[in-house]
């Protein structure tokens, strides 16, 4: 007797071709809604130091199992952990979406700035990254970590819950956080746009941190940057 698949596994199956799909018309540059809100586009206003100190809002995220990614996180064990657990001063964060064509052509300048860090010694412990997939599923993260070589840990926000306690409405959005000792937390960066210098961006971020290290490069980028408007579901 000839046996059928199970109607869930077909769904699933086929949900993941759409996907794949998608994301390949996506990132041949084919027209979709996502690429026509491209219309979107706004100078990025550049950070300056808060007049008040602003807490990073405490989100939880899935410990890897990549081991990798644990060490480079300091975490250990499975289930959950807060981000104030990363062992690190300065947090980076990228907001993205796989579907977003400013993330996709941001991507290789958000490597070379994880590239840049960590071949640095007086950075690689100092300051940590990770990227939020709005409104992804872990499979689409893992998608988007895949096609463009994305080094760092990156972790689904399927319902968009993280990025809407963060305040992100756009796509890339990058947020720079201290991590103190005592699990206190003060964002001091906050800039949505697509990144496309990553030496300007390390320099403005040190400045903006108070960490007093020198950069590989000086001044603010006076660049248009382009991001993606987004409605976390």
């Amino acid at each position: 007797m000839m046996s059928h698949p199970h109607p869930d596994h077909r769904i699933r199956k086929t949900h993941r071709g759409i996907v794949l799909f998608v994301f390949l018309l996506f990132s041949f540059g084919c027209v979709s809604s996502a690429t026509k809100s491209s219309s979107n586009i706004f100078p990025a206003k550049v950070s300056s130091p808060p007049e008040k100190k602003i807490s990073l809002p405490i989100f939880e995220f899935s410990i890897p199992q990549n081991e990798w990614e644990k060490n480079y996180l300091g975490v250990s064990g499975s289930g959950n952990c807060k981000i104030t657990q990363i062992n690190t001063s300065v947090l980076i964060i990228e907001v993205f979406s796989m579907y977003c064509p400013h993330c996709q052509r941001s991507a290789p300048f958000v490597n070379d700035l994880f590239q840049t860090i960590q071949g640095r010694r007086d950075l690689k412990e100092q300051i940590k990254m990770i990227g939020i997939g709005v409104g992804n599923s872990p499979y689409e993260v893992d998608l988007f970590k895949n096609k463009y070589g994305i080094p760092f840990p990156l972790f689904p926000d399927q319902d968009g819950s993280i990025s809407t306690m963060l305040g992100v409405s756009g796509t890339p959005t990058f947020i720079g956080a201290k991590i103190n000792r005592d699990e206190t937390t003060e964002r001091f960066y906050f800039t949505s746009g697509e990144l496309t210098d990553a030496a300007i961006f390390l320099s403005e971020l040190l400045n903006l941190s108070g960490m007093n290290l020198p950069a590989a490069s000086c001044g603010v980028s006076q660049k248009l940057y382009k991001v993606h408007r987004h409605s976390p579901t």
